[in-house]
């Protein structure tokens, strides 16, 4: 049974970023299953005529009721938009896609964790027994499988924008490995730090804005291994 997706528009003031008229920016906050977008409405009011329980202008003149036709114009244009992709087909919404979408971003200027994820190995595959060892390639190419398929059956995409991507992406990403491919925690945490490589490059080259891996420690079970009899240390040596 598929979770059922929630979604909501809400507006809220900064107040701590007052003008020099001493009004706040109002804020567009769009959330769905949690995950949030956020984006000014280029409009400011005072705070004290501010309702933040109900996300509007208190209707004192007909300025304030203008502004709220205005916010209830936009919170009408997000749903709709939302009902739009619903509409498409889209198995996997997201915030950030619904605000995308809303502002008239170019999709094409968007970059994707899989484009990155294979212009890394691409380079890899270059070096290979240069810089970069057979052993070390293949083992980026399993991962970069893995992600694909871990896309494939959590989101039901061929790719990820990185964008899109935060903490919940990784969590995920770390409960496929150990549930759906039966992976031991010192494997899949080895899983992890090669896709936080490719993270860590999206980061550098500015396409992607927040660290997913924040607050994230990784740490390896200890491995209890048998010593070895002296038969087969000399069996070893012999060979």
């Amino acid at each position: 049974m598929e979770q059922r997706m929630t979604f909501s528009v809400a507006f809220y003031i900064r107040r701590t970023r007052l003008n020099k008229h001493g009004e706040a920016p109002i804020q567009l906050r769009i959330t769905i299953n949690r995950m949030r977008a956020d984006t000014t409405v280029k409009k400011t009011i005072s705070p004290d005529l501010w309702n933040s329980a109900r996300g509007k202008a208190i209707e004192k003149t007909p300025l304030a009721k203008g502004l709220n036709m205005y916010l209830d114009a936009i919170r009408a244009r997000i749903t709709h938009i939302h009902r739009d992709l619903e509409i498409d087909g889209e198995r996997f919404i997201t915030a950030q896609m619904v605000l995308d979408r809303y502002l008239g971003r170019d999709q094409s200027a968007r970059h994707t964790i899989l484009e990155v994820f294979r212009e890394h190995n691409e380079r890899c595959k270059k070096l290979s027994g240069i810089d970069i060892s057979p052993a070390t390639i293949e083992r980026y190419e399993t991962c970069f499988k893995h992600t694909q398929e871990f896309i494939r059956w959590r989101y039901k995409k061929d790719d990820y924008y990185l964008d899109e991507l935060n903490r919940q992406f990784i969590e995920d990403y770390e409960f496929y490995f150990k549930t759906e491919r039966g992976c031991s925690h010192n494997t899949t945490t080895k899983y992890l730090k090669n896709f936080k490589k490719i993270t860590r490059i999206a980061i550098n080259r500015e396409l992607l804005k927040k660290d997913p891996f924040a607050e994230i420690k990784f740490s390896l079970d200890p491995v209890d291994r048998d010593f070895l009899e002296s038969h087969e240390i000399q069996k070893m040596i012999n060979q």
